[in-house]
């Protein structure tokens, strides 16, 4: 749960949310779920690039207080205001992640998506023909590259 005045705690716990929906987003059984989760990605993005800014606006209000290894306080300065204009320059770039998302989101809101169609038996009548013409009854139902003496390549395997 967030703590909401943890920043170390919280990104913490944003970088390990991210990475369970990297996971759990590899496969849909719902193509309709898609839609809230763009749109929480939307509002996630929005809080990032927020948080940006007050990532570079912490290194800008502190900078008389960064110094380097070696204790040269204007070098500290220098690298805080330099991680502040880079930290700005991310949360710009995006920006334009937003309007795409946003914009997904909208072609996606539009989609009305219909279940799956059935799978079809193999009608009786299709498993005689296929016997006929030797062919196994369901070509779906069996590796098409099965070394066997019945497979597509005889019992050698297909040829180079």
């Amino acid at each position: 749960m967030p703590t909401f005045d943890d920043p170390q705690a919280d990104a913490a716990e944003a970088s390990a949310a991210l990475r369970g929906l990297a996971h759990a987003t590899r496969t849909f059984s719902d193509p309709a779920d898609t839609y809230p989760v763009i749109g929480d990605l939307l509002a996630g993005v929005r809080s990032l690039r927020q948080v940006l800014d007050q990532l570079a606006g912490a290194h800008i209000a502190h900078r008389a207080r960064a110094h380097d290894d070696n204790g040269n306080q204007l070098a500290g300065a220098s690298s805080a205001l330099a991680a502040a204009d880079e930290l700005h320059q991310a949360a710009t770039l995006l920006d334009t992640v937003e309007w795409r998302l946003d914009s997904a989101a909208q072609h996606s809101g539009r989609i009305a998506w219909h279940p799956a169609p059935a799978r079809r038996e193999p009608s009786p009548a299709m498993d005689r023909l296929a016997a006929r013409l030797g062919a196994p009854p369901d070509p779906f139902r069996t590796d098409p590259f099965a070394r066997t003496p019945h497979g597509p390549h005889g019992s050698k395997g297909p040829s180079l």
